[in-house]
This record gives C-alpha cells, structure tokens and sequence, in this order.
C-alpha cells in the first residue's frame, strides 16, 4: 500500500488571470511614457489635456486624444466630433493668446470654424474677455460676432493649480487623477482575463455557472493588481527615476540597430511610422516603462509572500524563490507581449480585415502567454536545483505521518486511497503555509488527517469477535486438514 500525496497534488499556480495582468503592464508601459511628458517646462499643459480627457471618458463621451499626431494648428483632443485645443496657462489672457501667431487665429477644424479652446476653469472668464478683444479686432477668420467668445472658449474641468499639481508626484490632485486612469486600464486587463478563464473552464469540462464564477474571481484579482501597479507605476513617472534609467535603455536600443528599433517603436504604438532618432527614443521610452512596470508589478504580484514570510508561513529561501520566478514571469510575460504587439501589428497591416490594432492585441497577448510561461517555468527549474519548496519539504512530513497513522488505523488500499483523495479536496497550498508556520509540523499533520481517518473507518462493517468455541471448532478442522494432506 503505497499512497502518497504529491506536489502536483498541490493548488495549481498558473492561473490564467496572469494574461490579464501582462495587458495591464502593456497599458501601464503606455501610460509611462506619456506621463514622461509632464516633466517638461509646459507638462502641466499635457497633465491637463489628459485629465480633461478623461473627465470626458467618465461622463460618456466619445473622447480621443489626436494631439499625438503633432499635425501642426492640429487638435489636442476630438470630443463628440469636436475638435478641442487645450491651452492653461498662467492667466487667461495667455491661454487666449497662445492661439495667435500674428494677430491672426491659429486653430480651425477641419470644416474650417474655429475650434474650441480649452482653458482652466478658474481663468474662464478672463479667457472669454480676452476672446472678445481679439474678436472685435478681427483676428478670426469669419467671426465678427463678440459674444462667439462664448462658444469659442471651453471652460476646463480644472484649474490652472490641479493641472500643476496633477503633473508633479505625492499630491491628492494627481492620486486622484491617477487613481481613476488606473480603473481604465484595470479594466480593459481584467476583461481579458475573465474572458481567457472562462474559456479554459468551458475547455476543462465545467459548468458554466462555475466557468462564470471562475471568471469573475480571476477578474477581480486581475483588477486589483493592474490597479494599484497602475497608480504607482504613474506616480513614479513623474520622479527622477526617468532620467536616471535613459542612459541605460539608450544603450540597450543602441545594440538593437535601426531596423529592429523602428520595427518595435512603430509596433508598439498607432499614427504614423517614425524612424531614426524618434524611433529610438520612443523605443527607449518604452523600455524604460517597462522596467518601472516591470519592477512595480512584481513587488505587487510579490506582496502576498512577503506578507506570508512575515507571517512565518514561509521561508526566506522560498520568498526568494517565489520572487525570483514571477519577476522572470513578468518580464518574459512584458518583453513577449513587446514582440508579439509589434509582429502582429505588422502582419495586421498587411491585412486588412485585421488591422494594425487588433493585430497588435492578438500579438501582444500570444507573446505574453508564451514569453511568460516559457520564462516562469525556466526560471523555477533553474532555482529547483537550488531550493527546494517549503510545501515539498511538509508534504514528506504529511507522508510520514499519514504512513504511520494508515499502519494505526489498519487500512487497506482502497481506504488508503480514500484518505489520499480527501486530502486533495483541501486548500493544500494554504494547508501547507500553515503547517509551516506551526510550532510542531507532526502534529499539525496528525490533526489534519485524524478526522479523514475517522471518517473512513466509520464506514467499516461492524465485526462480531468468534467466542471461543468457534475459534477452537475452526483450530479443530484445520488440525484434520493439516493431517488428512
């Protein structure tokens, strides 16, 4: 009778919600290199373009940001079909005049009327007065009519301080701005997901009522972890810790060569194809993102065994372990979701049904499954041969005792086996950790078991002890069938 439970037997850890949070570090990434911008002499100018944005985002509106494109007089942002520039500056009057070049109005959309300009809330009516001025003097083509200053000149959903502060690090206007971007990205991550859990449910033979739960609980989790690496990821794009990684990263694009880097840059990214110096900095952007979010994520995917190993539930060569592998996982997971982005983009675009974006998602998500998985399993062969599991070393333990107790307990294979499957159903991961953390794992063990041992036995026939008399009429007739052979 030999039953034994095995670390396979164990909770499975490669769950499915990692895809999400590979897209979540993908959008992340992105983010990163936008909020770059916010370091500049007018980066408050960009913070306020995009809270604004995503004000619009959050109220329902059909919000773009097209500014990227940095088409000369072009939009900052595309709202319901309106074209918006948003200037804040100092003082109203400066918000109105950034708009002209020579007294003549720079910004008309594409039916030829002026576009809306943006300015903070706070300088609204200054900005208004100021249009009027500028009206009466002729300087917009087509507008003789002062009270179109009203329609011309947006009031901001900010003020010209929020902006300054939503461009700086370690303030409420900026967590804040960060925390609801956050919900964005987090999102989008935690459908994906849910999608891919449900589908490997369906796949494994589950009802769909469990494949849903299944679903949303990988979703959750998703949306939690993207969340949070999301607000600190954009809270340190705003530091120091930008300029201090460009050294490195231009180098690492220096040894790509010029046809790889355009290849990445233009993959990761929509508008136009860069070249040549712009598509090395874009590209080195992203690397230095994807070192930030990079590092983020895994602190965040780590903080629960870290909370575990202090905690005493598990060791320091398994935290080691266990953060070793899921940094090796994410930045597989990143640098696979980087080449996949960029090699499906390029074969969307030379398919039309498919297109640059999707094909970049599909790309992107392939190569984060693969890059991850393959360097998540590499990395913990590797470190097997070095450290050996906490649940390894307490499964043996939980086999001496369960080899002992069976031998107490008298059991034959079938209740073996019964006992073994009953230890299966249990939350063993957890199971493990708090035999770990226990003062004596033995008897951990035997308390764990005693109850499954119980419950087994209980079910035996109920014997009836021979007296005597039978005893010695069975001895009798072995006797005469001993002497009859």
């Amino acid at each position: 009778m030999e039953q034994k439970i095995k670390p396979g037997d164990l909770d499975d850890n490669s769950n499915y919600e990692k895809e999400g949070v590979f897209t979540g570090v993908a959008n992340n990434v992105q983010e990163y290199t936008r909020k770059v911008k916010y370091h500049g002499e007018r980066g408050h100018g960009f913070a306020a373009e995009d809270a604004n944005h995503l004000d619009d985002i959050f109220s329902g509106k059909d919000a773009q940001i097209v500014g990227d494109d940095n088409a000369k007089n072009g939009a900052d942002r595309l709202v319901n079909g309106q074209e918006i520039q948003t200037k804040y500056c100092r003082t109203g009057s400066k918000c109105v005049s950034e708009c002209f070049k020579e007294a003549k109005f720079r910004y008309y959309d594409r039916n030829g009327e002026p576009m809306q300009i943006e300015v903070p809330s706070d300088l609204h009516a200054d900005a208004v007065k100021a249009m009027r001025d500028r009206i009466k003097k002729g300087q917009i083509d087509g507008v003789t009519d002062p009270d179109m200053a009203e329609t011309i000149v947006k009031k901001g959903s900010y003020t010209y301080e929020q902006a300054k502060n939503i461009a700086k690090a370690g303030n409420v206007d900026s967590l804040i701005y960060d925390a609801k971007n956050g919900v964005i990205h987090a999102t989008s991550a935690m459908g994906i997901s849910a999608a891919i859990t449900f589908a490997i449910s369906i796949w494994n033979g589950d009802e769909w009522n469990v494949a849903v739960k299944n679903a949303a609980y990988s979703g959750i989790q998703t949306f939690g972890i993207t969340w949070v690496s999301s607000l600190i990821t954009a809270q340190l794009s705003r530091t120091g810790i930008e300029q201090s990684l460009r050294s490195s990263t231009d180098w690492v694009v220096r040894q790509l060569g010029k046809d790889i880097t355009a290849w990445l840059a233009n993959g990761m990214r929509s508008g136009a194809n860069i070249y040549g110096a712009a598509a090395a900095n874009h590209l080195s952007k992203l690397l230095r993102g994807n070192v930030v979010t990079g590092v983020v994520t895994t602190v965040v995917l780590s903080s629960v065994d870290a909370y575990r190993f202090f905690k005493d539930e598990v060791s320091g060569a398994q935290l080691f372990k266990n953060v070793a592998v899921t940094a090796t996982s994410v930045a597989g997971g990143t640098a696979g979701w980087m080449g996949g982005a960029a090699a499906g983009a390029a074969l969307g675009s030379a398919v039309p049904v498919i297109g640059t974006t999707a094909g970049g998602i599909i790309g992107g998500l392939l190569g984060a499954f693969g890059g991850g998985t393959v360097a998540q399993k590499g990395a913990k062969a590797v470190l097997d041969e070095f450290i050996r599991e906490d649940a390894e070393e307490m499964l043996d333990i939980v086999n001496d005792v369960f080899a002992q107790m069976a031998s107490e307990y008298l059991l034959n294979k079938s209740e073996a086996e019964t006992v073994v499957n009953k230890i299966k159903e249990l939350d063993m991961a957890k199971k493990m950790r708090e035999m770990y953390s226990s003062s004596n794992r033995k008897i951990f063990a035997r308390k764990m078991l005693t109850p499954m041992m119980d419950k087994v036995t209980e079910s035996r026939a109920k014997i009836i002890i021979p007296d005597m008399k039978n005893l010695m009429t069975a001895t009798k007739e072995i006797v005469i069938e001993l002497a009859a052979a």
